[in-house]
């Protein structure tokens, strides 16, 4: 007699890039938070608080952008045919809006991280971004309002749709609290997407084959 054991279990591709994808957006939700508590360039260089602010920065405003990339193909996954035309250019738009915003974000703490400054590069590239985000998460709130039934992505939907004017009252709220903070704008940027994506990985759930089984068979 023989026993034999099937493969155990693994998530599927969507369901880890899921995950990934609520992980960055909840590091992105609070990215303005590590900047508001915490200027490089306030830091000497070199020193162990520095190093510190230097990896959260890292973290929480580079890392992210690529997580959620990995969002918006998980979506892609999910949704399949049913994106339809409109919402795959969604996709791709709001993917490289974010991915533009994290490589804008990149280049300026890369700069700092070596002891430099500002890069105008850097601003250049993450407020193009912004705009292309803005226009992929109109697009891509639309679909998933009209693709997706569930509460979760349809509040993603609705965030993602106005995510201009909830930026700019976080905007306006942020400049009477601290009017002279930088990260009052990031958060105008990130708050709201940050918030969409954590729903939206929420709403994708794990698809899981069936668990290990173990069978027994005649020599």
């Amino acid at each position: 007699m023989t026993t034999v054991t099937t493969p155990a279990t693994t998530p599927s591709t969507v369901s880890r890039r899921a995950r990934a994808a609520t992980v960055g957006a909840v590091l992105w939700t609070l990215s303005s938070g590590i900047w508001a508590i915490s200027e490089m360039e306030d830091q000497e260089f070199g020193s162990l608080r520095f190093v510190a602010v230097a990896v959260a920065w890292w973290v929480f405003m580079v890392l992210p952008a690529a997580l959620l990339i990995l969002g918006h193909a998980a979506l892609r996954t999910a949704l399949g045919p049913a994106a339809g035309r409109v919402g795959s250019v969604g996709l791709v738009v709001a993917a490289a809006g974010i991915g533009a915003l994290g490589l804008g974000i990149g280049i300026e703490v890369a700069s700092m991280s070596v002891g430099g400054g500002e890069v105008a590069l850097g601003h250049v590239i993450l407020l193009v971004g912004y705009l292309v985000s803005v226009v992929g998460a109109l697009l891509l709130g639309i679909m998933i309002i009209r693709r997706r039934r569930d509460g979760l992505s349809r509040a993603a939907g609705w965030l993602l749709v106005l995510a201009v004017p909830l930026g700019i009252g976080i905007g306006l709220l942020g400049s009477a609290v601290a009017p002279e903070n930088d990260a009052v704008f990031w958060a105008a940027l990130t708050v709201p997407t940050g918030i969409a994506w954590v729903l939206l990985g929420a709403s994708l759930r794990p698809v899981v084959r069936p668990a290990p089984a173990e069978f027994t068979t005649a020599d």
